[in-house]
């Protein structure tokens, strides 16, 4: 288990990041899949969605978040995802933030040459990258949480960060550890190493839960010899899924 330890943003942060995500926004009006957009601890990178079959990550650069360890760390989080790192600059205004570039304003974060996500979709198909999975699995376990009167205060898709999600019920505290897998293949009972993790987790009043997700392609045939010949179809970003998941299973009691 990793422990995140961050600071909440300033203020000022806060409305650069509101004005950056108004401003993608209104560069598309539909078609844009939000994926974060919220400033919800632990984060990685500020903004992230996907259009069509490409995934962007975005870092504002802004008052505290300057281009420094946070900005390689989050290049490495765009690698690993497969997706487009991509940086926009807020320039402030009297009481108001704009971006400094036109368009879409937003600057590849490596080679710094400008970026229209439009130009970049294509009919490629994609597969998704197991940082997707990873945070469409979390996303799973979060809504179903949610529509069970819980609430869901922290999630984080970082593969390497245990617990997660955590939500509160009834004044404690629970964490769920979450795992995706893609069909077909066959999970055997409870994941390895939930012991270790449930004794690191901080924390007096609060319990640990597992959740496991499998996701399959929704136009796979189901061919009961596919994991023999491999006659199943991948996970491509942008299409449908079939999903299987039967709740979150306890590892250690409340306190």
């Amino acid at each position: 288990m990793y422990i995140v330890e961050q600071e909440d943003p300033s203020e000022n942060f806060q409305a650069a990041w509101l004005a950056a995500a108004k401003h993608l926004q209104s560069q598309c009006r539909e078609g844009i899949c939000w994926i974060r957009a919220n400033l919800k601890r632990p984060f990685i990178e500020h903004l992230s969605f996907r259009i069509g079959n490409q995934l962007f990550f975005i870092f504002v650069e802004a008052e505290e978040f300057k281009l420094s360890n946070r900005f390689d760390a989050f290049i490495g989080c765009a690698e690993l995802a497969n997706a487009i790192p991509c940086m926009i600059k807020m320039n402030k205004t009297f009481a108001s933030y704009a971006p400094s570039g036109d368009g879409w304003g937003l600057l590849h974060a490596v080679t710094k040459a400008p970026v229209d996500p439009f130009s970049l979709v294509s009919d490629e198909l994609i597969e998704m990258s197991d940082w997707e999975l990873h945070d469409f699995v979390i996303n799973v376990v979060k809504k179903g949480l949610e529509e069970e009167g819980k609430t869901v205060y922290s999630t984080c898709s970082d593969m390497e960060v245990n617990p997660s999600l955590w939500f509160v019920e009834n004044d404690v505290h629970y964490w769920v550890i979450v795992r995706g897998h893609r069909y077909p293949m066959k999970i055997a009972g409870r994941p390895e190493g939930l012991d270790k993790i449930a004794e690191g987790v901080p924390g007096e009043n609060s319990a640990g839960y597992y959740a496991i997700v499998t996701v399959a392609n929704g136009d796979d045939p189901f061919d009961p010899k596919a994991a023999d010949n491999d006659n199943f179809l991948p996970l491509y970003r942008g299409h449908g899924m079939h999903i299987k998941y039967d709740g979150i299973h306890p590892i250690v009691p409340a306190h």
